[in-house]
């Protein structure tokens, strides 16, 4: 077994009941949503860009749509859904791990089990007609017909998701390429950009994309991250690397030291904040090229490369929670707050059903 595959029982948490997984999905599902409405004031406070933007939204889609299709295999299930309650807030790795394995097996079980017509037409013969309840086989199967009908390669968050190469309209690169990862121990999304130059050759293009596939894709230094990418692609020329931490999400479901969560707890317990309650804390590295040296190169037999010199990386932590959320923070923990690099976002409460 891999260290990376240990969990601990609160890295690897089963949910108390039905009415507890339903005010988990719907809050991990609208922080997403108001993440992406967010984006917005990011763009216009310079936290990201346009081109950041977009992909931030795409990647948000992805991992909401994750959350919808794991509710809904899940759903009439006796085994549940794990979640992270320690500084994450977010599901298990593996839990994206079996939507990927899944879709190996998305034909054989397609072809297994009817289409949702048909069992909707079951389901009412047994309800209206044979006065029956339906029982919980059949809706386990019914849902996991749909589950496997809506699994789609294109639109889950999987460990590791690459972009595209782009052009970018930044002034000191021409090229931008971005991707994401789950991290296997800290169980976050974290969404990544490099900003680069180099002569385009389809040959590099591919060396770009393994290398960022094989030294980018788990949480680390972002020192040494644009290290090792600049190390080994030999004829590209990183001049920036972004990475953002999605987040974590602190509620009534989290169990950890965080001062955030423990804030937030303490106020749910003595009800001065409402049970789904909530707070998202994400992170923002970057880390810019500012200066290359020449080196040589065990696989340049008779010039050195080119390698960038890497300043300081800067860390911008910032909180999106709705106002009474905010209001706390300030008044348990206002040296936290003070200092972050920008005020709270102030984003919309999730509504009570």
């Amino acid at each position: 077994m891999s260290i990376n595959d240990i969990t601990t029982p609160l890295d690897s948490a089963a949910l108390d009941s039905e009415a507890q997984y339903d005010l988990y999905y719907r809050m991990v599902m609208h922080v997403l949503d108001e993440f992406e409405i967010n984006l917005v004031e990011w763009n216009h406070y310079r936290i990201c860009t346009n081109e950041e933007q977009k992909a931030l939204e795409e990647y948000c889609k992805r991992l909401a749509f994750s959350l919808r299709v794991m509710q809904l295999k899940y759903r009439f299930d006796e085994e549940q859904m794990k979640v992270d309650l320690t500084e994450s807030g977010f599901p298990n790795y593996l839990e994206l791990r079996y939507i990927h394995n899944d879709l190996e097996l998305k034909d054989e079980f397609k072809a297994k089990f009817p289409d949702a017509d048909e069992f909707k037409k079951k389901f009412l013969q047994q309800l209206l007609v044979n006065k029956e309840h339906v029982s919980k086989r059949d809706l386990f199967e019914a849902s996991s017909s749909l589950y496997y009908s809506r699994i789609q390669e294109e639109k889950i968050f999987k460990k590791f998701v690459l972009g595209k190469i782009k052009k970018t309209q930044s002034t000191f690169a021409t090229y931008v390429l971005d991707w994401a990862f789950y991290d296997v121990t800290l169980n976050r999304p974290f969404i990544c950009f490099m900003y680069f130059d180099y002569k385009y050759d389809e040959k590099v293009e591919q060396e770009i994309y393994q290398t960022i596939q094989d030294c980018a894709d788990r949480y680390q230094d972002l020192n040494n991250m644009a290290y090792m990418i600049d190390k080994r692609l030999k004829h590209v020329f990183p001049r920036k690397i972004k990475r953002v931490d999605l987040g974590i999400l602190h509620s009534i479901f989290s169990k950890d030291d965080h001062e955030i969560t423990q804030a937030l707890l303490k106020a749910i317990a003595v009800k001065d904040v409402k049970l789904n309650s909530f707070s998202l804390t994400t992170t923002v590295e970057t880390i810019d090229s500012v200066n290359s040296s020449k080196v040589s190169n065990e696989f340049l037999s008779f010039k050195k490369q080119e390698i960038q010199v890497w300043g300081d990386i800067k860390t911008h932590k910032y909180i999106l929670a709705p106002h009474r959320v905010i209001q706390l923070l300030y008044g348990k923990i206002p040296k936290t707050i003070i200092h972050l690099h920008h005020e709270p976002f102030e984003v919309e409460e999730l509504p009570e059903v």
